[in-house]
């Protein structure tokens, strides 16, 4: 499917990246990978991926545990190419924070879900603009991997977070209606307070990222050069 749609990024996860790289870079496509911990990053580099994809606390989904500054940090002292990071960002001072830091790009997910143009089903997005971040819960009883989960669509679904992940059992014709009803999220779904346009989102990530550079260089008294931008990279 890959050979034949030709997306110009792929993101590999849950496995090594080295099936999909020759593959993607026949067409002159980029492979990025997605990684947890330093031992997966290592091993991602060594594979010859083209980028990063650094989940960290705070993401939405399988999720990671280290915080991304720290993550981004340790990953630099001995990768040099692109870096992706995720986990808890939602707004523009996030992603100046991500840059900074060291990063090229950042993922969000959780802070585009309440939409008009997310495929999300509507309670989900009502959910996601009603709860905070005292709402999830990480949890590895669904998929026997760590995710930060929507508390109340689990108990909903009659499923113990605290629970074994053998004893996950989805069997059945009510199977397809428990998966379905099962919510991830991030701890940035603060930041969702309505349902709202795509584009009017991506407008208030720009003008949050150039306030938070313009702070920087106030708090910090360094002086702006003449016709520097502050735009994103």
């Amino acid at each position: 499917m890959v050979a034949k749609y030709q997306p110009p990024v792929v993101i590999t996860a849950l496995g090594s990246p080295k099936p999909v790289i020759e593959t993607v870079r026949s067409y002159g496509g980029m492979v990025f990978a997605d990684v947890v911990n330093l031992k997966l990053a290592r091993k991602a580099a060594d594979a010859g991926v083209d980028g990063l994809a650094c989940i960290s606390a705070g993401a939405g989904g399988h999720t990671g545990h280290l915080s991304p500054f720290a993550f981004i940090s340790a990953i630099r002292e001995f990768y040099s190419g692109r870096i992706a990071v995720g986990g808890g960002i939602s707004d523009g001072a996030g992603i100046a924070g991500a840059i900074a830091a060291g990063a090229d790009l950042v993922y969000m997910g959780t802070r585009f879900l309440p939409t008009f143009e997310s495929v999300a089903q509507p309670e989900y997005k009502q959910m996601v603009v009603n709860s905070d971040a005292d709402d999830l819960i990480v949890s590895s009883v669904v998929t026997g991997t760590d995710a930060s989960w929507l508390r109340a669509t689990l108990e909903a679904a009659g499923i113990d977070p605290n629970s074994p992940s053998h004893a996950r059992n989805y069997s059945g014709k009510d199977a397809a209606k428990r998966w379905r009803d099962i919510w991830a999220a991030g701890q940035g779904l603060g930041r969702s307070k309505q349902i709202e346009p795509l584009s009017k989102i991506v407008d208030d990530l720009h003008r949050e990222y150039t306030t938070a550079i313009e702070r920087v260089y106030r708090v910090t008294g360094i002086s702006m050069q003449k016709g520097l931008s502050v735009s994103p990279p």
